[in-house]
């Protein structure tokens, strides 16, 4: 690590900011190989309202805080630098990046790996928001095991979301499809469901009724209340960092950033020298260890594309 002229920053290999899952996975490969690592995080993490985190072999069940205590503690051993800091705005001039961070330093960087992921967009209903990650939950494989067999429902207001219920249907007999007054049912997909058992509850939602261990019931409009134990729901989604826009990054019609892989790795984005790794990224699942592989995969491409670059610097 070198400091720069005007002392206020420093000059680093890879700047990566978001220091979640992907964005540490990053950080340890390029640690590993040698590489001056600033990870810029502003500790927001998208699963924090989660109890514990599951499918992440040998850290199953794991809390979301202790799983990045731990990412962290792993990354520090090669290295690797943190601020808990925003990073609000980044140039480009010839072969470095100039970041600039909430707390007025400015950082220069060879390449930047933003892992920033997404954030959920919940609807505005009374007891859905205290709710999440707490007896409303987005994704089966991360809670489903754990309220197997109980009464379940699974929110859906567009068709191509009834292709989430088929996992649900999975875990209990008992299921009920709210569509909270949304017309997604044709008639033959209606009679499919209503043949395996599932109701289908086209009220609208007006609240969720629970308490700290949980959702209890669900109101509806014509008032009354129907009895679950959870409630799964798959929200649209939208960039967590405004540098996307910032950077002019391409997205695609989920507003995921539109990355590519070439025969030297993955993460590649329209901006030379900038890779996008984890849920910000078109190429990952939105999962733990999704993100983890597809931040091990891009940080080993960073590295690559550092290495190839310092090997004909030195011809």
């Amino acid at each position: 690590m070198q400091t720069t002229d005007d002392g206020n920053g420093s000059d680093y290999d890879v700047l990566i900011i978001g220091g979640g899952p992907a964005g540490l996975s990053a950080a340890l490969q390029l640690g590993r190989s040698l590489r001056s690592v600033l990870i810029c995080d502003n500790n927001e993490p998208r699963n924090e309202p989660a109890v514990e985190a599951h499918g992440y072999l040998t850290r199953d069940g794991i809390p979301p805080q202790k799983l990045r205590r731990l990412g962290r503690e792993e990354v520090a051993k090669y290295g690797c630098e943190f601020q808990e800091s925003q990073v609000t705005d980044i140039t480009r001039d010839e072969d470095r990046f100039t970041s600039t961070l909430d707390t007025d330093v400015t950082v220069t960087s060879r390449k930047i790996v933003l892992a920033t992921g997404v954030s959920d967009m919940l609807p505005d209903t009374d007891g859905f928001e205290e709710l999440w990650g707490n007896g409303v939950y987005h994704c089966p494989y991360c809670h489903g095991y754990e309220v197997r067999d109980k009464p379940l429902g699974v929110l859906v207001t567009a068709p191509e979301q009834l292709e989430h219920t088929k996992l649900i249907y999975n875990l209990s007999t008992d299921l009920v499809v709210f569509t909270n007054g949304q017309d997604v049912f044709d008639e033959e997909t209606r009679s499919e469901f209503v043949e395996r058992g599932i109701e289908i509850e086209g009220e609208p939602i007006t609240a969720l009724n629970g308490t700290d261990d949980g959702l209890e019931s669900i109101s509806l409009a014509d008032g009354r209340n129907v009895s679950r134990h959870a409630l799964f729901y798959a929200p649209p989604t939208q960039q967590h960092s405004n540098l996307v826009n910032q950077l002019g990054l391409q997205v695609n019609e989920s507003g995921l950033v539109e990355t590519t892989q070439s025969q030297y790795g993955t993460g590649f984005t329209s901006v030379d020298g900038l890779f996008v790794a984890g849920d910000a990224s078109s190429e990952s699942a939105l999962s733990i260890p999704c993100a983890v592989a597809d931040g091990s995969m891009v940080g080993g491409t960073v590295n690559l594309e550092l290495s190839r670059e310092t090997f004909e610097e030195r011809w």
